[in-house]
């Protein structure tokens, strides 16, 4: 079986992609009436495109027991017309006890994600029982790409590495949570500046970069700076500036033109800089 890490890199690598497009439903936004419809759609336009595919929970969870058996369905559609991907399941779970083991079997045992984003907040002990599987991995939430983000992630701390940020110092202790490298980290594109200072720190760790298209995020940035040194480990999202790109019955194709056009920025960037594709 491969190693969380191997996954990802794979994942990127058969599509010569990094992008991640964020499957966010909100029902009144829809050109169908069907959720899982429209997901459906969606995946099958831009299969051959994507890197990652990330189901926010909190849209289907919205939707009650309907919104569940769509997140299955969804997941089931991405396995079938895309087995090489990565399933990111946006829960940012954070508890400690039975409960995060109980969150840990439900991501993984039920659901069947290969990472999920956590929040970290109630230390590593709330986080470990993500970790045990060396194919599953976790997105640690670090730096937040929403201007409040600074209210907490951005302060200044005195910590056992010196006096740091409060993002920084997630960064360097998440690192130390597991010895299987299947500890990533989100980071926003809206903050480059911190992207490039995160990246340092944690020089090989995956990514999962929020915040291109309707937040604003700078996305060639967000290459420059969120890549590893080899141009890869990071998987940058949008999801309202695809899967909303049209409001029409040509929503999915709409949806495979902007993420046609994502994955050739990005690669356009990372070839730039001389880490193309080879």
């Amino acid at each position: 079986m491969p190693t969380y890490l191997e996954k990802f890199d794979l994942a990127c690598e058969a599509n010569h992609s990094l992008v991640c497009v964020g499957l966010d439903p909100e029902p009144a936004r829809l050109p169908v009436n069907d959720v899982l419809d429209f997901n459906r759609a969606i995946i099958e336009a831009t299969a051959d495109l994507a890197a990652a595919y990330k189901p926010n929970l909190s849209f289907y969870e919205a939707l009650g027991i309907p919104g569940l058996k769509a997140l299955e369905g969804t997941i089931r559609s991405i396995r079938e017309a895309a087995p090489s991907v990565l399933i990111i399941g946006d829960a940012k779970r954070g508890d400690g006890g039975p409960s995060a083991e109980a969150y840990a079997r439900a991501m993984f045992g039920v659901w069947g994600f290969d990472s999920v984003t956590v929040n970290p907040w109630g230390g590593g002990d709330t986080i470990r029982p993500f970790l045990e599987d060396d194919g599953r991995g976790v997105f640690v939430w670090c730096r937040g790409s929403f201007d409040s983000a600074a209210d907490l992630q951005d302060m200044e701390i005195m910590s056992p590495f010196g006096r740091t940020t409060m993002y920084e110092h997630v960064a360097r202790t998440s690192m130390d949570w597991s010895s299987r490298e299947n500890v990533g980290l989100v980071v926003g594109a809206t903050v480059p500046e911190q992207l490039a200072t995160v990246r340092q720190i944690c020089p090989d760790a995956p990514f999962l970069i929020p915040g291109i298209g309707a937040q604003g995020g700078d996305l060639e940035a967000s290459v420059r700076y969120g890549v590893n040194a080899g141009g890869r480990r990071a998987v940058i999202n949008s999801s309202r500036g695809i899967i909303y790109a049209s409001a029409g019955a040509d929503f999915a194709q709409a949806a495979r033109k902007a993420t046609t056009a994502l994955r050739d920025t990005i690669n356009g960037t990372l070839e730039a800089e001389g880490k193309g594709w080879r």
